[in-house]
């Protein structure tokens, strides 16, 4: 469910292909409905003693307060310290520990024949080394470790470290990932992957670079020529498949473009490792060529699983690298509610929030504009609500959220779905035709008019009930206090709504239209095209069939934010445009604003939020969709 936010299909393309009817069997109705309220939970490894595994100790931060407030006011335009970023170094001297503590603790566990890699923030220390000796150090069994009041003690007893290096612990991460009791829900949300046959005589780069104005960009001589983009992925990618996109796309394909770099961390599952994965491809292949001339530098979790720890490593790798002005991730870590089961049953730090924000946070020290996908499930985000022995119990709900994707130190990026109309063809027969005609939020709900007009279809077809479910992520995070950003924005903290879909993803039609109020973190910020009906195609080479992938999400609309970032920080003279939201709120409640908010209540949700007028921002779809010539133009 949360691996990647890869959508590949959506109902309406899926019905044109055929899909044949099943007439209502009961071992398919169990088994659709059986998909929806449960998933298989992936274990851990299982380790062995003479098996190398690493984990974090996170170091305690000074002026834990002030570190967030300067994160705002380098970004913020109104404050004296704009664009006063620091570098990872900086990070240390003002909030870090310094080189003679971490000096210590690598002196201490070398001799417990462990390695230590420390992260330039003087806060993160990646430590390596055989089960064996992280056991006897610990005093511990890393297959049954569970976290304790004392941040250095996982077993029954606690530790022998001297007393000057444990008080300067804040957490560990990573510790008991090997426990049993931790799980990971092994769904990917979407469908099978569908190919086109004229897909090689498309360019969808120019989709994207033509409806938000890049083009004018491009005219000025933009390119993102010496910059570099940062894209955190869990799988690998073919640079024959991403040469061969970026040809296609006219981009350029010099090796010196395309860059690897490894994340230190601990592998929760070897099944889950994909070195020709389909997630980072598109990744890769998108933000190369919107930004044709930019380096693209991917920071691969080898893991495959996005774990808190390896996240939080992956960020930290490419801010002491500080070579990426802008950073992408596609990849979910799931909602809250799963780590606070996670937390219940002691086999993670209780401090995860924390931790993860305060990396997210640097990032904003820096300098770096930080773009992740909101999600493609709509405002109905699959949520955990228990396990039964190897089935991961679940349901839907606007009430929890992801915590990555819902930062208040992320640009959240939603979808939105463009005009195009297409007809209705389960298995062959013409039910219709789905028609939109303007650009509006991503959320299925322009199919209802024909599923409401033929009752009976999922009765016959119910396999088709999962594939209805998807739009952009959007809502209320109630994990964060309505960041000050967002605070007076019209349309912050207020809301339009109607109830299209039920948590088995059953379609309701007819609902009325709801008016509230709610707080906490609103999200996404901006959103762009990541439709599957108006989407993209990748290329990624198949021995069999075309080797061209329909696919959508808005897993590919934050690449393609980051690319543009790139291609504004290549104008002469510029400075990096950082963490954009201090900066993007107040420009969209200004007159000639770069951003069109979608603010229709008909025709435009992402299947519960809908627009409101004379907003600025709505749920659905954040601030809307971006002119990023008139951006380029107003951002300072």
């Amino acid at each position: 469910m949360w691996r990647f936010r890869w959508i590949l299909a959506s109902l309406a393309t899926v019905l044109t292909l055929g899909i044949m009817s099943v007439s209502g069997s009961a071992d398919v109705y169990s088994g659709v409905y059986g998909s929806i309220i449960s998933t298989d939970a992936m274990r851990p490894d299982r380790l062995k003693e003479n098996t190398t595994t690493s984990f974090d100790i996170v170091l305690r931060p000074k002026n834990e307060s002030e570190l967030y407030h300067q994160a705002a006011d380098v970004n913020d335009p109104t404050k004296s310290a704009f664009k006063n970023y620091l570098t990872a170094a900086g990070v240390r001297q003002n909030y870090g520990q310094p080189e003679s503590v971490t000096n210590e603790w690598r002196k201490f566990l070398r001799q417990k024949h462990l390695a230590t890699h420390v992260y330039d923030n003087g806060l993160l220390m990646n430590v390596s080394g055989k089960v064996k000796y992280i056991n006897r150090l610990f005093r511990i069994n890393l297959n049954q470790a569970t976290y304790h009041p004392n941040p250095l003690q996982f077993g029954k007893r606690r530790p022998v470290i001297p007393n000057r290096l444990a008080k300067m612990v804040w957490t560990i991460l990573g510790m008991a990932d090997h426990n049993q009791a931790h799980f990971f829900a092994s769904t990917d949300v979407g469908l099978d992957a569908q190919t086109d046959n004229n897909a090689s005589k498309m360019g969808d780069t120019s989709r994207f670079s033509k409806r938000y104005q890049v083009n004018q960009l491009y005219q000025r001589g933009l390119t993102g020529k010496g910059q570099t983009i940062g894209v955190i992925t869990f799988g690998g990618a073919k640079r024959s498949d991403i040469n061969h996109f970026w040809k296609h796309e006219g981009a350029g394909t010099d090796n010196s473009r395309y860059l690897v770099r490894n994340v230190k961390g601990s592998l929760f599952d070897s099944s889950a490792v994909d070195n020709q994965n389909q997630e980072a491809t598109m990744d890769i292949e998108y933000a190369g060529s919107v930004a044709p001339e930019a380096r693209v530098k991917m920071y691969r979790v080898k893991s495959g699983v996005p774990t808190i720890m390896n996240l939080v490593n992956a960020y930290a790798t490419a801010l002491d690298d500080n070579q990426a002005s802008a950073l992408s991730c596609s990849w979910g870590l799931g909602t809250n509610r799963y780590y606070q089961i996670l937390n219940q049953r002691r086999v993670i730090s209780p401090k995860y929030l924390q931790v993860l924000n305060l990396i997210l946070a640097q990032a904003a020290l820096q300098g770096v504009s930080n773009f992740v996908a909101s999600g493609d499930n709509g405002a109905l985000n699959y949520t955990v609500v228990g396990v039964s022995g190897s089935r991961v119990l679940l349901d839907r709900s606007t009430d929890d959220a992801d915590p990555f994707a819902t930062s208040p130190w992320v640009t959240s990026v939603g979808g939105t779905t463009l005009p195009f109309s297409s007809q209705f063809k389960p298995a062959g027969t013409n039910l219709g035709t789905v028609t939109v005609n303007k650009e509006r939020s991503w959320g299925t709900d322009y199919d209802w008019p024909v599923l409401q007009a033929h009752p009976s279809l999922f009765a016959k077809m119910p396999e088709l009930l999962p594939s209805i479910g998807i739009g952009g992520g959007g809502g209320f995070s109630h994990l964060y206090a309505t960041p000050d950003y967002q605070k007076g924005v019209p349309g912050i903290n207020t809301f339009r709504a109607r109830q299209y879909f039920s948590q088995l993803n059953q379609p309701i039609y007819n609902q009325p239209l709801l008016s509230g109020t709610d707080g906490g973190r609103n999200y996404p910020d901006v959103a762009a095209n990541a439709d599957p009906n108006t989407g993209y195609m990748v290329y990624q080479h198949a021995k069999a069939g075309d080797s061209w992938i329909s696919s959508g999400g808005t897993s590919i609309v934050a690449p393609q934010f980051a690319a543009v970032t790139a291609l504004i920080n290549s104008q002469e003279n510029s400075t990096r445009m950082g963490f954009w939201n201090p900066q993007i709120y107040q420009l969209a409640d200004q007159s000639d604003s770069p951003f069109t908010p979608l603010n229709d209540s008909d025709n435009n949700s992402n299947l519960y939020y809908t627009g409101q007028s004379n907003t600025v921002y709505n749920q659905a779809s954040g601030l809307g969709t971006i002119n990023f010539a008139k951006l380029a133009g107003s951002y300072r």
